[in-house]
Order: C-alpha cells, then structure tokens, then sequence
C-alpha cells in the first residue's frame, strides 16, 4: 500500500529571535575599551612596556564592534530580497547620527568647561562656548569624532556601504572564502604601505583611524559571517580549545614582539605595541573576538539562571550608552583624583577606574533611556521605567534592530 507524502511545509513567515549570545558581547567589549582608557589615563603610558602591551591586548575591543555591528546588521537583512533605502537610511540615522550629533555637542560643552580648584571643579566657559573659535572647534569635532566617537563615523560609513556590500557578496556565493581572503591581504598590506609611506599620502594616524579601509577583515568578515551564522557557530563551538590555545599563542607573540621593539628597530610589518594596525595583531584581535563570542554563548546558555541571563541582557540594553558616556567619567575621575590629592599604584588605581566607569555609566544609561533624552543620549528608544530592573521575561523584540551597538533583534526564516 503506498503512502501519500506528506503536504509540503507552508513557507516561514519568520520568527522574532534575539541573538543573546552576541548581545551578551556587548558589556564585555565595552569593559575593554574602557580598560584601554584607563590605562592612558591612570597609568605611565610613556615609560611603561608592560601598559603598552595591555593596551594593545585591550585595543580588540574596537575592531570587535565593527565585527558585530556587521555580522547583527547583516543577519537582520539577510532573508530580506532588498533593503529599502529609505527605512534603512532613517534607522540608520537614528541610531547612529542624532547620537553622534548629540554627544559631539556635549563634549564640545564638557572639554570648554574651566577647572576650579574646588568641588564641582569645572566652571562653565561661556566666552569660548559662543566664540567663532568655540564655533570652529565644533565644526571640526563633529567632522573628525570626538576621542573615541570616531567609531561612529566609521560604523556609518559602514552603513551608506552596506546596500551595495550585501547584494554583491549575496550574489556571488561560492565567492565568500576568496573575498575573505582578499579582505584579509587587503588589511595586512594596506596597514603596513600606509605605515611606511604615510608622510607621501598625507594620511595621519588619526585619519587612518577614521577610515572604513582601514577594518576590512572585520567589516567583511561580520557580513560574510552572519550569511552563514549557524554554520560558523556550530564550528566555533566545536573547536573551543583550539580557539583559546591559537588566541594565547598569537597573544604571547604579539607581546614578544612589543617587548623586543623597545630596544631593536622592526619592520613594519611585524611591528606591534603601539602600532594599531600591525598585521601581527590581526590573529589575536580574531582570537579574542571569538573568545568574547563564547563567553557570550556561555552567559546565556539556558543551563543559566533565568536572573542571570536576565542581567545579562540589561548589560547589553545599556552597553551604548556606557560606550558613548565614557569620556565623561574617566576625565571627571582624573581631576577628582588631583583635587583629592590620592594617588594609587597604576595597577590599582587603572582596575579601579573601569569598575567605577562602567558602573556609572551603566547607571546613567540606564536612567536617561527611560526620559525624552533616551534616543540622542543613550541611542535606544525611551524604555519604560518598569523595565530599569532586570527581570525574568524578556522584553518584545523589534525586527531590525536599530542601535549600533546595542542590542539588535533580528527576524530568523
């Protein structure tokens, strides 16, 4: 007797799905960058190889959010035909520029304050506030990024690229090893020439950090990653201990060759400490992404507690705005340090700094995305002050998600 086949499946209308575990990403990278300012700012930076070799261990973080800006942006597109520009260009806007545009503006306000000798320690300067030279120093912030702003420019040069960048690697498929490999000798060549010849292209260390050339492995490799998500997971997974054992490794060798720089003269090209782009640190900046990627899938695990998870999530929810509100509290720390007088051992005072950071930072995100501010400061929509507690269920999610590096709900097939 046959049987009849069973009906054929209807067609997915698609499942509303937080990526928790790269959301889980986010507070840890943003522990390290913020580690990276703590070091410049609390420890012997000029005189000190051992600070220059955990500032260049720290440095991933950067090259971290334009890898899973990329791969969240893109997995959220990747079952959609086409991107509509005009959605896509609002969100985009919105989540990165009236940030940007708000934060540049309250830094141009902080950096223009006096210092005082006593508490608040800052006196507003209005003279320089509406100068024409207060008016030029505003014009070039907002061109150039302030500090650490920059990765907002280069996040959205990233995203004017992204329409054009997903429909040619989505259209040719059996490309994507070659592309990446491409990517990869770009990075590495294009570091080390603009090293060795910066002078002649007029290209500034500052400008080159400004750049999108200058993150194409990771740029690239995010886009092409989320076009095979669950494939590359499964394999990361899999291979755990080989992934921990080739980042300490390129770890010690990039650390080797810091060390060995003080006292001989190296090629660009093997050159590392503070040369940001050495090709040589591209294994261990891959290395330690992917390690913050497993540690992401372990916080979120579901053999974690429900609480945990949940914390977790919160960390993430506010990780932006401890990003963008950074620069704030370190400098405020440093001058409340020389007021006060108290003077801590570098190896305390830096630990110490990111504790604190981070927790204020945390705090202030967490009520300012629940006010009429929340957009342009925290770079979320307004959240409901019933929400400032973690808690066990998990809030509505939004298709395409719409932070840089916040979190971002994406629709699954």
């Amino acid at each position: 007797m046959s049987v009849a086949p069973d009906p054929p499946a209807a067609p997915s209308a698609g499942t509303r799905r937080r990526l928790d575990h790269i959301d889980a990403m986010r507070p840890v990278k943003q522990a390290a960058v913020i580690s990276t300012h703590a070091l410049i700012f609390f420890a012997p930076l000029a005189t000190s190889t051992t600070v220059v070799g955990l500032i260049m261990l720290t440095r991933f973080s950067r090259d971290a959010f334009l890898f899973v800006s990329a791969c969240m942006l893109t997995y959220s597109y990747r079952s959609t035909p086409k991107v509509d520009v005009l959605p896509y260009t609002k969100r985009r806007f919105m989540s990165v520029g009236v940030p940007y545009l708000t934060w540049t503006l309250l830094y141009f306000i902080y950096t223009s304050l006096s210092a005082r000798s006593t508490f608040p320690y800052y006196a507003v300067n209005t003279a320089h506030l509406l100068s024409w030279r207060g008016l030029r120093v505003l014009i070039h912030l907002t061109a150039t990024g302030y500090y650490h702003l920059y990765y907002l420019l280069v996040i959205g040069e990233f995203y004017v690229l992204f329409p054009l960048m997903l429909r040619f690697i989505r259209r040719h498929p059996t490309w994507h090893w070659r592309i990446l490999v491409v990517s990869l000798v770009w990075q590495v060549a294009y570091g080390a020439w603009v090293s060795s010849h910066h002078s002649v292209l007029n290209i500034s260390g500052l400008l080159q950090t400004r750049m999108i050339l200058s993150y194409v492995i990771y740029i690239v490799g995010g886009v092409i990653v989320a076009l095979h998500l669950d494939e590359v997971h499964q394999w990361i997974v899999r291979h755990v201990r080989l992934i921990l054992l080739g980042t300490l490794g390129s770890m010690a060798l990039a650390e080797l060759l810091t060390y060995v720089g003080v006292s001989h003269s190296l090629p660009t090209y093997i050159r590392t400490g503070t040369y940001v782009f050495s090709p040589l640190i591209i294994p261990y900046n891959v290395g330690a992404i992917l390690c913050v990627y497993l540690l992401g899938v372990y916080l979120t695990a579901p053999a974690r507690r429900a609480r945990i998870r949940a914390m977790v999530q919160s960390g993430s929810d506010n990780s932006y705005g401890v990003y963008l509100s950074q620069m704030v509290w370190i400098p405020a720390l440093v001058r409340l340090r020389g007021a006060s007088g108290i003077h801590l051992p570098w190896q305390v005072a830096a630990p110490l700094a990111l504790v604190i950071v981070y927790s204020v930072g945390f705090v202030f995100t967490a009520i300012m995305a629940r006010t009429w501010f929340a957009r342009g400061v925290t770079g979320r929509s307004r959240a409901t002050w019933a929400s400032l507690l973690p808690r066990r269920t998990l809030p509505t999610v939004v298709e395409h998600g719409d932070v840089a590096d916040g979190p971002m709900d994406v629709v699954e097939p």
